[in-house]
């Protein structure tokens, strides 16, 4: 689910929610670049040594859809915002700040 699925969600008054696990890479590229031995290229959207400057910025999207959402840094907020997340009764967007280095399980060869 997008942003913008979220503001229609918003408009039909449907109560999705979506989790973005951010780790302000390209994340599959890294992670193909890692398991082959390739030169690592991946291509950042973000600055990870610079967490104030997390682009693209998911919130703001979202605010600007009228959607309720929060950004999650540290592991140990993770529970508690994901309960704000179940609990509310509108769309919501938890944006989760991951490291670049976490890989997506299955992995599958293409």
């Amino acid at each position: 689910m997008n942003v913008q699925e979220l503001a229609t969600a918003h408009i039909e008054k449907i109560a999705a929610k979506a989790l973005v696990l951010n780790n302000q890479h390209l994340g599959m590229v890294v992670q193909w670049e890692d398991k082959f031995s390739m030169a690592t290229v991946a291509t950042p959207t973000g600055d990870p040594e610079n967490r104030q400057q997390i682009y693209p910025d998911y919130l703001a999207l979202a605010k600007g859809f009228n959607v309720p959402c929060e950004r999650v840094i540290l592991r140990k907020d993770l529970r508690a915002a994901m309960q704000r997340m179940l609990d509310s009764d509108q769309p919501y967007l938890l944006d989760v700040i991951v490291p670049y280095t976490e890989h997506v399980l299955p992995f599958i060869r293409g």
